[in-house]
């Protein structure tokens, strides 16, 4: 159980790139414009496969750790997440259900049975989708303006949640307000930054990818 929240804290951190030069802090019409958008972008989107590449920063070591692998997301609540570089791991949650398999070790678990382990399952979904980004019980947030994307900056309220990370950066494509970038900034210093690419969205996406009693 340790090991399994271990990683779901892990993964949570997957889901973010900090401000840059042509990122400007943005006018009150732009904020309102992009809330709109990005809400209306959350509800539209069904379905979602992808690659990622996830880069993590540990401030203590001069390497970066980079793995690789896939992602399908299926509105409202499912979703699989596969590392397939260098390792093997295997993140399904389908309801309230969490499987995680990793060296021939599979655990089931009930999201309800802990308060932080469900906080963790709506950040992953809120760094795919956006959505619940705007609960000012969870969250105080901050919205910039940049000449490629735009970017929502998340500062968690929640006890529970400051003990785990400082910062969630969201990027947002100003064609769809599709996710494109996360990037998490934890207590420590740590950085883990991951992009999606070779997205597909509102595809054809079947039920069974998401079956955790395989």
């Amino acid at each position: 159980m340790k090991k399994t929240i271990l990683f779901l804290f892990l993964f949570s951190t997957i889901l973010l790139a900090r401000p840059q030069s042509d990122y400007k802090p943005a006018t009150e019409t732009q904020k309102t414009e992009m809330m709109q958008k990005i809400t209306t972008a959350s509800e539209q989107l069904k379905t979602l496969r992808c690659d990622f590449v996830q880069q993590k920063t540990i401030s203590i070591l001069s390497d970066k750790m980079i793995s690789e692998g896939r992602m399908s997301f299926k509105q409202k609540n499912k979703l699989r997440w596969e590392y397939t570089k260098p390792y093997q791991y295997e993140f399904i949650m389908n309801g309230d259900k969490v499987m995680v398999n990793s060296e021939n070790t599979k655990n089931v678990i009930d999201v309800n049975s802990n308060k932080m382990f469900r906080e963790i399952c709506k950040i992953i979904v809120s760094g795919i989708n956006g959505s619940g980004i705007f609960d000012q019980s969870r969250f105080s947030s901050k919205f910039f303006a940049g000449t490629k994307d735009n970017m929502v900056i998340l500062t968690p309220k929640q006890k529970e949640l400051k003990q785990m990370f400082n910062e969630i950066h969201l990027h947002f494509n100003k064609s769809d307000y599709a996710v494109h970038t996360v990037e998490i900034i934890e207590m420590n210093g740590d950085i883990t930054h991951i992009e999606m690419i070779n997205m597909q969205i509102n595809k054809p996406l079947g039920d069974e990818i998401f079956n955790i009693n395989k």
